[in-house]
């Protein structure tokens, strides 16, 4: 036997015992079932800027942190002896700041994903969720806002409603193309534009998928739950108005009792009502503005497609996908004029009760969120028949639900 051949053998020796020497290593580590077949591995992707409700939670501490520090000074300059808490406080509120802030790149940088034949597994450390492919009801995808083709996949098994509703979630954080991971999940062939999220949904479809009915949301665009975000932004901007008016009056008067402008006193004094007003300002702003024109925006880009397999909903940058198998039939709940809202009633394998998608609930969900309803259709009786064609009638039969 030649040399070469020899050393042919000897390389793909080599390479098979390193195979199998990390397949060992990952269902130890994974704590597989010794007949589990890993089909992908992965992780989030490195070094992408935060989302933005990451970076709220330290701005917020970081202001309340700097307003608590001029008080402190206050105090000093006052020869008030209570300086120790209020710094103590003040070192508190950076702190907590600086760890929500860094506490991303220690909670989802050190994840690692597993899909294999039987679950989806994600790990961090010594923990570990698994969910069971074939028990998943539907899957959410959150496209990152500043790096193409990265997003979010959260898994959901949801069942059942009521005093004993829970939610079996896996979210893989920062996956490069979500899409296509979804679709090796359910075991179909992704389209060849699958990871482009600036793609239209219909043209992301799965190979061979087939869309048989498509619509948008009509009418105002907007729900309860929108309304009472905007109406407690107007809340929280007429307690900062009242804030900023009755402090500024105090500031005022102190002026004219002889406090001088120029002092350190003052500047204190007026930068911490500054910092205090515009946090909260800006927050009944911002709550007005998600609440009103926000969610007006999301619902004029928000699209419902019915295929031959699934119900898809895109709102904005969020994607919802629900098998059509797991869709036990539809609550409609009348809207503004002659529209309907539309709750997909959900069940899975072994589930002992349905998932009612919030039709049910006080207040409907809120949309932000994109759950399994289609707010504000007109044509619900063929969207009705589309979904459930003759000879294949729905199993719980809940026709109205309002």
């Amino acid at each position: 036997m030649s040399r070469p051949t020899e050393r042919f053998r000897q390389v793909t020796q080599d390479a098979r015992i390193y195979r199998n020497a990390m397949n060992e290593s990952v269902h130890r580590s994974f704590r597989l079932l010794p007949s589990e077949q890993v089909l992908w591995q992965g992780g989030p992707k490195l070094g992408l800027s935060r989302r933005g409700y990451y970076l709220l939670i330290p701005a917020l501490c970081f202001a309340f942190a700097a307003v608590t520090a001029l008080f402190a000074g206050l105090i000093v300059v006052a020869g008030i002896a209570a300086l120790r808490p209020t710094a103590l406080l003040a070192f508190y509120l950076l702190a907590t700041g600086v760890a929500f802030a860094i506490a991303p790149r220690y909670l989802l940088d050190p994840c690692r994903y597993l899909v294999t034949d039987r679950h989806v597994i994600w790990k961090r450390g010594q923990h570990r969720r698994v969910i069971e492919r074939r028990a998943i009801t539907y899957a959410r995808i959150r496209w990152h806002a500043s790096e193409p083709g990265v997003g979010d996949l959260e898994l959901v098994r949801a069942a059942p409603f009521g005093p004993f509703s829970r939610r079996q979630r896996v979210v893989l954080h920062d996956v490069l193309a979500p899409d296509r991971l979804y679709a090796l999940i359910r075991e179909v062939e992704p389209s060849d534009f699958a990871g482009y999220a600036d793609v239209p949904l219909i043209e992301r479809l799965d190979k061979g998928e087939r869309v048989l009915w498509g619509a948008s949301p009509l009418g105002m665009r907007m729900g309860r739950s929108e309304f009472l975000t905007a109406f407690m932004g107007v809340l929280v901007l007429a307690a900062g108005f009242g804030y900023a008016h009755r402090i500024g009056s105090v500031l005022v008067k102190l002026e004219e009792l002889g406090l001088p402008v120029r002092s350190w006193t003052w500047l204190m004094l007026f930068l911490a009502i500054l910092i205090s007003a515009a946090v909260m300002l800006s927050v009944g702003a911002g709550l007005v503005w998600r609440g009103i024109w926000g969610a007006r925006a999301d619902g004029s880009r928000t699209e419902y497609v019915l295929t031959g397999t699934r119900v898809l909903i895109r709102r904005g940058r969020t994607e919802l996908s629900v098998d059509r198998r797991r869709i036990v039939d539809v609550a409609a709940q009348p809207s503004t004029g002659d529209l309907s809202n539309l709750y997909l009633i959900l069940d899975g394998p072994r589930a002992t009760a349905l998932d009612d998608s919030g039709a049910l609930g006080l207040l409907s969900p809120p949309r932000a969120t994109v759950p399994p309803v289609l707010y504000e259709v007109r044509d619900r009786e063929l969207f009705r028949r589309l979904l459930f064609p003759e000879g294949q009638k729905s199993r719980h039969p809940l026709h109205d639900a309002a």
